[in-house]
């Protein structure tokens, strides 16, 4: 099942119109009683497939007051429902729209939610929201654990991922259920770099600078427990990997050298040889990387690596879960496993 169409009721639906071809949707059906009022419009969106309608109300329904700029809350409450429509460029178009005269009552803003938003009504009164959420919009960091994963994106979807991977992107990423699907989208195109070998891990490492640090040593984590928990070493690997691939362009990499260390845990853990998979991975790194993940492989306490960098084994509803024992997402001891 899937959404295919909203239609608006209004008293004047020639008067609305034009309001939503200005946003940008074109028409496509127009129906016209005898007398030539507009009874019937359909429009489409500029992508997808979904369409909007307006229909004239069997019954008049008395044009609506005029409103004076109110918050966004204030303003949500007083229509009985909300259009949202998605803009990838929102900053830009909304500037554009404001410069041909329509009135927006807030934004563009960040909302708690991570959507950026900005709303403004029709001519009927009704709620238009235009927003950005891009992976929140199905994949927030509170997403229910028990809720279907959105599936992995296309391939030309994993092209435009290094955007997706910015750290103003992924906040709360560290902590959400494991899995999500922000771990199958990163885990694509991990798979995509690992298929293109040595050479497309050095392009992709020299994409991924400071920015993108935060959500790659996350994902490392992540996997790390996720590759215990289903008993494979192919997430741990990845988290490797990722941690290769932005070793050079970190700002700071002490944030990465703890999760080495996980990672070679859960790799014995899942049943693998770590030592093995880091030279594996060193293999495919870029060059100037390679030597940091054989070097680890000398320290003299690989044997309790995963306590000594500051993890413990423990549990979340899920399943296995490492849990830091410092800082952000240190462990509960009631989560503890010995």
């Amino acid at each position: 099942m899937r959404l295919n169409h909203v239609t608006l009721m209004s008293a004047d639906p020639e008067r609305v119109l034009p309001f939503y071809e200005g946003l940008g949707l074109t028409v496509i059906v127009l129906d016209r009683d005898t007398d030539g009022r507009l009874r019937y419009a359909r429009l489409t969106f500029p992508e997808g497939d979904s369409t909007l309608s307006l229909e004239r109300a069997a019954h008049a329904l008395p044009p609506a007051a005029p409103r004076p700029p109110s918050s966004a809350a204030s303003s949500a409450s007083a229509a009985s429902a909300v259009l949202f429509f998605e803009c990838d460029d929102l900053d830009a178009r909304v500037a554009a729209l404001s410069a041909a005269g329509y009135r927006f009552e807030a934004g563009p803003e960040t909302k708690p939610w991570l959507w950026r938003e900005a709303r403004l009504r029709d001519p009927d009164g009704q709620m238009v929201c235009l927003f950005r959420a891009g992976f929140y919009r199905v994949d927030p960091p509170w997403r229910i654990a028990s809720a279907p994963l959105p599936p992995v994106a296309a391939a030309e979807f994993v092209v435009a991922l290094p955007e997706a991977f910015l750290a103003e992107n992924n906040r709360g990423y560290i902590d959400v259920p494991i899995p999500s699907a922000r771990d199958g989208h990163i885990g694509a195109f991990l798979e995509e770099i690992a298929r293109g070998g040595p050479t497309a891990a050095a392009q992709a490492a020299g994409r991924l600078g400071p920015p993108y640090t935060a959500t790659l040593v996350a994902y490392a984590e992540r996997m790390a427990s996720l590759g215990v928990r289903t008993g494979g070493t192919r997430p741990a690997r990845l988290g490797v990997l990722a941690i290769a691939l932005v070793w050079a362009g970190a700002a700071d990499v002490r944030t990465a050298i703890p999760v080495l260390g996980v990672l070679f845990d859960g790799i014995r853990r899942a049943g693998g040889d770590p030592r093995h998979a880091f030279r594996e991975i060193a293999e495919l790194a870029p060059p100037d990387v390679a030597p940091v993940l054989r070097d680890f492989l000398t320290r003299p306490d690989l044997d309790e690596i995963a306590l000594e960098m500051g993890f413990s084994a423990g549990r979340d509803r899920d399943g296995f879960r490492y849990r830091r024992t410092w800082g952000s997402g240190r462990v509960d001891p009631d989560d503890d496993l010995t």
